[in-house]
């Protein structure tokens, strides 16, 4: 048998970050699949997708039947079917080992921190916040999807441009630069050609979310729905926060990720100085870590805890 190793795995909707790893966490190759999100993808593509992690290895002269552990973070993981898929689809392949399952969420947290505690807070095409205490008991609030929540997101800002457009339109609201900017952006002349592509059959939340960074455009330029749809999600994403905050008695480090508040400056400064107005001890930091290296974390803590080898990296 070759050197023993294990592997992490960051699954998203358009591709996936795998990283091989000894067991004592150096790395030995990190590359990049096809898509790994079963929200998001048919059953056939990640399937596929599973299969080249196969064929990836073995040019590498990897052997699954050699990996003692992978961990695997993406969305919708809690999924019975879904964790039924890839466990018999990694078995399929030859993986003898451990297998785990996480919520991206936790990938991404782990990859943030050395530490197995604190609090992450995500906020993309949808939002979701997770905490890991130091007792190792997880918080979670948020991430039930667009159409019940994903309060912050990309989408729900998305979602609110086109709702402050069409209340500009019939009245109920005033004038709004975001209609210009978004009938720029869709190719439409009319709110019946926005509210055709919007209803148009397959339209999905990434689309919708894609709308999201014409609100910093609207912001700039002092628009007053740009700047109560500001304040609005930023409102949201420190109740988000909050939500998890709260079970934690003493100083934590909370991790954002994410578009939003990656990429829109006035949304994580107002963000920032909501949630430190209710928690001022609280540090905020942006993402650095990679959630493919925190899947090797999580399943080297899990293998060191069972087998008592293994060191954490970054420990």
């Amino acid at each position: 048998m070759k050197e023993p190793f294990v592997i992490g795995m960051d699954g998203g909707g358009t591709a996936t970050t795998v990283m091989a790893a000894g067991l004592h966490g150096g790395l030995i190759k990190k590359f990049r699949l096809g898509p790994l999100n079963i929200n998001g993808q048919s059953r056939e593509s990640v399937e596929h997708t599973l299969t080249d992690l196969k064929k990836e290895l073995e040019q590498s002269g990897l052997n699954l039947r050699d990996c003692k552990g992978i961990c695997i973070g993406a969305a919708g993981i809690s999924n019975r079917d879904t964790a039924e898929l890839l466990t018999g689809k990694l078995k399929e392949q030859g993986m003898q080992g451990v297998i785990r399952l996480v919520g991206d969420h936790e990938t991404a947290l782990a990859g943030a921190l050395e530490e197995p505690e604190g609090v992450i807070l995500i906020a993309g095409t949808g939002s979701i916040c997770c905490g890991i205490h130091e007792s190792g008991v997880k918080f979670r609030a948020g991430g039930y999807g667009h159409i019940i929540d994903d309060a912050g997101s990309a989408y729900a800002i998305g979602r609110d441009i086109l709702k402050a457009v069409v209340r500009a339109e019939d009245g109920r609201a005033g004038r709004t630069l975001l209609k210009e900017k978004a009938f720029r952006f869709l190719n439409a002349e009319s709110v019946e050609d926005l509210i055709t592509w919007l209803y148009q059959t397959g339209r999905s939340k990434k689309e919708i979310a894609a709308l999201a960074p014409l609100l910093e455009e609207g912001i700039r330029e002092k628009d007053e729905a740009s700047i109560e749809i500001l304040d609005h999600c930023a409102g949201d994403l420190a109740e988000l926060a909050g939500a998890v905050l709260i079970h934690f008695d003493y100083p934590v480090s909370l991790v954002v990720s994410g578009s939003v508040l990656m990429k829109n400056k006035e949304i994580y400064h107002l963000f920032r100085e909501k949630a430190q107005k209710r928690f001022p001890l609280l540090e905020i930091m942006k993402m650095r870590g990679e959630a493919a290296q925190g899947a090797v974390r999580i399943i080297l803590r899990e293998m060191e805890e069972r087998n008592g080898y293994g060191t954490i990296p970054g420990n």
